[in-house]
């Protein structure tokens, strides 16, 4: 089992395992989207509120009905969209917060098209959509070459004038981060149910942006590999990006409340339209 264990990781290989389809993992994954007083895996709600204000205001429903939402998770933004009076489709890659949002959906009588799957090899369509969002930089998690095919796919499907607004961290969110690695025995966590030995390495790669937050959980007769990538961005090198799809940038903030970019940014919000 130690020899499964990788000490040179090429960068954006997919580990054995995945946080979001993992049977203990996934529904803690679920519960933290749900905690509407902590930015874990969805912002505190009263950020999302906020943030609503300034999207509606960006993409107006009169102008920009209908939308997709890349990574919707349990439906916490789709929901707002639909109150709002979008026309509101999901994806997300989870069963478990898909099953979750349709049946919030259910519930509420809110008309929400939700599909688990991957968008980045899921047909989005040709001009389709109004606005698309990806919420919560989930760009990061994306090699470059993949990143493209994105940006591509959104291109595509969306409207001519139709807009794209999605968020990215940048380089000043690891601006005290400090490569480390360590083990400790676990058990009843976020990570594990039965007891292991935990071992974590978290690393940067010389040159680049990209960081890797590295899992193996050790079992008596087993072991569990989990790969967390992030990517952080500087303005220039995706407004580069998106002119060669054929975007034109139309507004880039620091936040999804649409507050002013400033040196001590850690994200930026683009809102780029085809």
């Amino acid at each position: 089992m130690i020899r499964e264990i990788k000490m040179e990781v090429p960068m954006f290989s997919q580990s054995q395992d995945s946080i979001w389809l993992d049977d203990h993992i996934a529904p803690k994954m679920l519960a933290a989207h749900l905690d509407s007083e902590f930015d874990g895996a969805t912002r505190n709600s009263e950020y999302i509120s906020q943030s609503m204000k300034w999207l509606t205001q960006k993409c107006p429903v009169q102008e920009f009905p209908k939308l997709l939402d890349l990574g919707c998770g349990p439906g916490i933004y789709a929901e707002k969209f639909c109150e709002a009076g979008y026309q509101v489709k999901g994806i997300d890659f989870s069963e478990l917060s898909i099953a979750y949002a349709k049946n919030s959906a259910k519930e509420k009588d809110y008309t929400i098209d939700y599909q688990c799957g991957d968008y980045l090899t899921a047909d989005l369509g040709k001009e389709q959509y109004d606005v698309i969002v990806l919420i919560y930089c989930d760009l990061g998690v994306f090699s470059p070459t993949d990143r493209q095919r994105i940006f591509q796919k959104v291109y595509r499907a969306l409207k001519p004038g139709g807009r794209f607004i999605f968020d990215v961290f940048t380089p000043q969110k690891y601006a005290a981060f400090e490569e480390a690695n360590t083990w400790q025995v676990e058990e009843d966590n976020f990570w594990t149910k039965e007891k292991c030995i935990h071992l974590s390495a978290q690393k940067t790669y010389p040159g680049t942006t990209t960081y890797l937050d590295q899992h193996y959980l050790l079992y008596p007769d087993s072991f569990k590999e989990f790969f967390i990538w992030e990517t952080v961005f500087a303005e220039e090198e995706l407004l580069a990006e998106l002119k060669k799809i054929g975007f034109a940038s139309n507004e880039i903030c620091g936040d999804l409340l649409g507050r002013p970019s400033m040196v001590e940014s850690e994200t930026l919000c683009f809102v780029v339209e085809k």
